[in-house]
């Protein structure tokens, strides 16, 4: 058989995600010898909530399968946490549990009819589930100081661009906080979003992974579910969430999305379910069974989450502001731990050595300064487009408390009680990679 008769065309253009990819940079200058601040990886570390790991530790014997919808005890816990959170009545029936809202996500798109609009920048592996599942996408640009607020204009032009174009825009998704910007939407712009997809008739998607890190403490009840009315037909609201980023279980692997309450809702649920016993069939079945406990809206919970909100806040907060003073163009992040900055006040030096590209950025950073760091292009930004989009990286702070997995549980739990407390938080790589981002900028300014 002929290679080029090997793979479907929906599934010829993917590539190894931008996330893994770094990291296989990082360990390839490690092997030389080298030190790399690994900026580029955006994966929650801090320790488990040890009541939650106990639980985990004790239903590692449960192997059987779980319910295809999920553990009756985890999608109540998630409906009465959301519930609270949001201030909404969630029911059991509109939750349902996969091993990560990643892969709810790509069903998402695989289940339901129309093409989607999509901010620029989004998480990188947005673009590629659209595209597999044979979708157009159609960017909607954003604020160029922020690279997150939308406003009605840019909604209204996506829209007109895409029908001009012959496609069928019948899909939104929005992520706040945002993976890569670190920003959150404010209830004026979560208001116009959702009166926009109200008035199109467009299903919006809220992928509200990182809720729980708004910096505020606020920003995380800004879903558009609140500013839904339950009783307007042409309200379609899905939002997703799951353990990885706020209770540091990516590997656990399970993820939520909540449906809306009506008769839209109660369809892509059936179809939702069916998908889901031909592909993943369950999340796995100690994980579910912690999860119950993580999404507990007992003091004990609060408490942990308040001091991850306090923690993220702090580190995320003291490396924007170091950046601010480099001389970077960059916005104040107001959750999760990612930071945003442009590289454009320095692009006359950076051209001097080959670097015109976020990729060329990336790349030269890693190489020549050691420094780890995503770029915006992998984020849908377009280097010949908008100056605000031009020379972005993506840093994230997620790597910058422990060194290994051991002080990870060593020192990890009396970092989360410091931060809970208020007190100043030592944290010596946070340092390192400050101080690497200070050379590197002395490094293109000599250029």
């Amino acid at each position: 058989m002929a290679t080029q008769d090997l793979i479907v065309p929906g599934a010829s253009h993917l590539q190894l995600s931008p996330t893994l990819a770094i990291n296989e940079a990082v360990e390839s200058v490690q092997a030389q010898g080298k030190k790399v601040v690994h900026l580029g990886f955006g994966e929650a570390t801090f320790p488990i909530q040890k009541d939650v790991l106990k639980i985990h530790e004790h239903y590692s014997r449960s192997t059987s399968y779980m319910p295809v919808a999920g553990l009756m005890s985890l999608r109540q816990s998630i409906a009465n946490f959301n519930s609270k959170r949001l201030g909404v009545e969630i029911g059991i029936e509109q939750v349902i549990v996969a091993p990560g809202s990643k892969a709810l996500l790509f069903a998402f798109f695989d289940i339901l009819q129309g093409d989607v609009l999509l901010p620029r920048p989004s998480w990188v592996s947005y673009e590629p589930q659209i595209k597999h599942a044979n979708k157009r996408l159609f960017w909607v640009e954003t604020d160029e100081e922020d690279r997150h607020t939308i406003t009605k204009k840019a909604l209204d032009d996506a829209y007109e661009n895409a029908i001009k174009e012959g496609g069928k825009p019948k899909i939104m998704l929005i992520n706040s906080p945002s993976n890569p910007t670190g920003q959150t939407f404010t209830a004026t712009n979560m208001e116009v979003i959702v009166k926009f997809c109200q008035t199109k008739q467009i299903l919006l998607i809220s992928d509200e992974i990182y809720s729980d890190i708004a910096f505020d403490g606020i920003s995380s009840m800004e879903s558009p579910i609140r500013y839904a009315k339950v009783e307007d037909s042409s309200t379609s609201i899905i939002v997703t969430g799951g353990l990885s980023k706020t209770y540091s279980a990516g590997g656990w692997r399970v993820g939520c999305a909540i449906l809306p309450r009506s008769a839209a809702g109660s369809k892509i649920m059936k179809v939702l379910l069916a998908y889901a016993s031909e592909c993943w069939s369950a999340a796995s079945s100690p994980s579910q069974h912690a999860a119950a406990e993580a999404f507990s809206t007992g003091e004990h919970m609060t408490q942990y989450r308040e001091s991850v909100r306090l923690l993220h806040a702090h580190c995320t907060t003291r490396l924007y502001e170091s950046l601010r003073d480099l001389g970077l163009k960059v916005a104040k992040p107001s959750g999760a731990f990612y930071v945003y900055p442009s590289f454009q006040p320095y692009a006359k030096q950076l051209a001097k050595v080959g670097v015109q590209t976020s990729a060329e950025l990336s790349q030269w950073l890693i190489a020549q300064c050691g420094i780890a760091a995503l770029p915006g292009s992998a984020f849908g930004e377009d280097d010949d487009g908008l100056e605000g989009g031009r020379l972005r990286l993506r840093m994230a702070t997620s790597y910058l408390y422990f060194k290994d997995q051991e002080e990870r549980y060593t020192k990890g739990y009396g970092l989360l009680q410091e931060a809970a407390a208020g007190r100043d938080v030592q944290l010596p790589m946070l340092d390192m990679a400050i101080s690497a981002l200070a050379a590197a900028i002395e490094k293109i300014k000599s250029i």
